[in-house]
């Protein structure tokens, strides 16, 4: 896969299937709600946050000690995930340091729920953010406040780990090179927005930091108790080639379908992808048990002739 993946604390990401390169967007789609429901204090039923089989983060971070820096001194991290910044990128870079200033100690109490947008309000020039680059129906273009699609999915992967349940998540149109496929979570204010809600009996503080001079985000939540240990499992289970398409339409982008008659091929097109996102626990007695997390669409891009 081009680029580092993202890093959990205390649980593993697999990636199952081929390695792409990756590029960025929103798609709508439901998942699964995440963890099921559960009754009284402790961990959520069948599910909860853990590390990698090995017991090592896959950056090399142990998953026990210290912990991530602000860790309050009775708190424990629940779950973390860490992803990789350009820093070449500085705009990109500035929202994503200011996105995550202002989730930075958020709390949410037991039952509470989380909501992304909410916490961050609008993304406005006024509020600080800088245009960056984003993509749109597949297209990378100049947007305001490229970047914050990171904040929302790191933070996504923090809450599964910490056995949050998952009311609303949205993945991209296309992958993402920070996050295996199945991991990723889109936003925008007034339409698609990250939701969680706090199934424990006690409150957790989201926490959020750009670290390591700027290569990395640093996303994770605190609480009272340790889940158990999980893996999170990206599985590519379909590949669908890039359909050929002639001249654009009437909206301008090119008709699926439509033969490469003449012309020249500007644009070979990209592959689509259908994954599923599983989280594999171990029973009492050793024995694997898998609960589908996600199963997400990640589009085509037609080939494009002239």
């Amino acid at each position: 896969m081009t680029g580092a993946p993202g890093r959990l604390h205390r649980t593993g990401i697999v990636v199952t299937a081929l390695a792409v390169a990756f590029a960025a967007l929103a798609f709508t789609a439901a998942t699964t709600p995440w963890p099921p429901s559960r009754a009284g204090g402790g961990a959520p039923a069948g599910l909860a946050t853990g590390e990698l089989g090995s017991g090592d983060d896959p950056g090399g971070r142990g998953d026990r000690g210290a912990g991530p820096p602000g860790v309050d001194g009775g708190a424990v991290v629940m779950g973390r995930c860490v992803t990789p910044l350009v820093q070449e990128q500085r705009s990109r870079t500035d929202n994503v340091a200011l996105a995550a200033r202002i989730l930075d100690g958020a709390v949410v109490g037991p039952g509470e729920e989380f909501s992304f947008n909410a916490n961050l309000g609008r993304r406005t020039e006024e509020a600080g953010y800088k245009p960056a680059r984003v993509i749109v129906d597949g297209r990378s273009e100049a947007g305001l406040a490229g970047g914050i699609c990171q904040v929302s999915s790191t933070l996504y992967n923090a809450a599964l780990l910490s056995g949050m349940e998952i009311l609303e998540r949205h993945p991209h149109s296309r992958p993402v090179p920070y996050l295996p496929m199945g991991l990723d979570a889109t936003v925008s204010y007034g339409s698609l927005d990250l939701r969680w809600r706090n199934p424990w009996s006690f409150p957790v503080t989201v926490r959020a930091q750009v670290i390591g001079a700027g290569s990395e985000l640093a996303v994770w939540i605190e609480g009272a108790e340790e889940p158990e240990k999980v893996q999170l499992v990206s599985e590519v289970v379909e590949v669908v080639p890039p359909r050929p398409a002639g001249e654009p339409g009437y909206t301008g982008r090119p008709v699926a379908g439509a033969p490469l008659a003449g012309g020249e091929i500007v644009h070979a097109g990209a592959s689509g992808y259908r994954v599923r996102v599983w989280a594999e626990t171990r029973g009492a007695g050793g024995e694997r048990c898998r609960r589908l997390v996600s199963e997400d669409f990640y589009e085509p891009v037609l080939a494009v002739a002239r």
